[in-house]
């Protein structure tokens, strides 16, 4: 299939935003060949914008940031990304309590929750990895009232012709069999919030699977790793296409296989009312 279309129903010449998500690039276990190809292909694509949610790095050392960043100066398209709980350091604990996101200053960029603006979109970046937690696994994120209140800042006077995310690292919702990898914490007012500035994707990663989903009316969808050998049975290199505008959008995985990224499954996603539905969904239950 070429790098310009998807499976979905919907012709490319319907959509006015073309944005790819990938998520835990995770260099220092990347897959050379896997990061080169992706470049390549991202660069062909014709995107309005790249979105990277989080973990970079497998251990937040200077090599590997200095790897991503090399990374992203490759692509032509703007790139908007946000830190994840691998781009703190996990073994030097000075560095993780007393100056955490030095290096991703230094390397990456000095934002830790970037904003982008255009005629298209309007996307705001949270950091929700953390040095620590009440909770033996500290990987898991967390998103405060400070930064609920910084969405509602950013977004309330928001075009509403502009398709309206948000961008974590970690997940907003989770298939049952991925449930023990934790929500995020402080999800619900989180989500709630969203809904009244009528929040259209919450796009993450952090789990290594990728899946779209609706939860309150909106589509939560997050990417598989990207370029890393951290690969789940069944799961493969992978990033999200997004097509689409503020009343339909599609959201096609490509997978890594023989050699390329080649594009699968698709869903598509219809604006009711207020709120995002499922079209398989939809479709299925207007059928009964």
């Amino acid at each position: 299939m070429p790098d310009h279309q998807s499976d979905c129903d919907q012709t490319a010449s319907e959509y006015n935003v073309r944005i790819a998500h990938l998520s835990d690039l995770h260099f220092g276990r990347d897959q050379t060949e896997v990061a080169e190809k992706i470049v390549k292909q991202l660069n062909r694509m014709n995107l309005d914008q790249i979105i990277i949610s989080g973990d970079l790095t497998q251990i937040a050392s200077h090599e590997e940031f200095i790897a991503a960043r090399q990374f992203i100066d490759q692509l032509e398209a703007p790139v908007h990304v946000v830190p994840g709980n691998h781009d703190l350091s996990p073994n030097n604990l000075p560095e993780r309590f007393l100056y955490p996101w030095q290096k991703w200053k230094r390397h990456i960029q000095p934002e830790l929750q970037p904003i982008t603006d255009t005629s298209k979109t309007k996307i705001v970046g949270l950091n929700t990895a953390r040095r620590m937690g009440w909770y033996l696994d500290w990987s898991r994120g967390r998103i405060n009232d400070q930064q609920i209140r910084h969405v509602i800042e950013q977004l309330s006077d928001t075009d509403h012709s502009k398709l309206r995310i948000v961008v974590a690292h970690h997940p907003f919702w989770l298939p049952p069999s991925s449930m023990h990898r934790k929500l995020i914490g402080g999800r619900d007012e989180a989500i709630e919030q969203f809904d009244t500035l009528d929040v259209d994707l919450v796009l993450g990663g952090h789990i290594h699977i990728a899946f779209a989903e609706t939860l309150q009316g909106i589509v939560v969808s997050h990417a598989g790793t990207t370029t890393s050998d951290r690969l789940l049975k069944g799961h493969p290199n992978s990033f999200n296409l997004i097509e689409g505008n503020r009343q339909q959008l599609s959201i096609t995985e490509w997978n890594w296989h023989n050699d390329a990224f080649r594009s699968g499954h698709c869903r598509s996603f219809s604006r009711i009312g207020d709120n995002w539905e499922n079209d398989e969904r939809a479709n299925l239950a207007s059928a009964q």
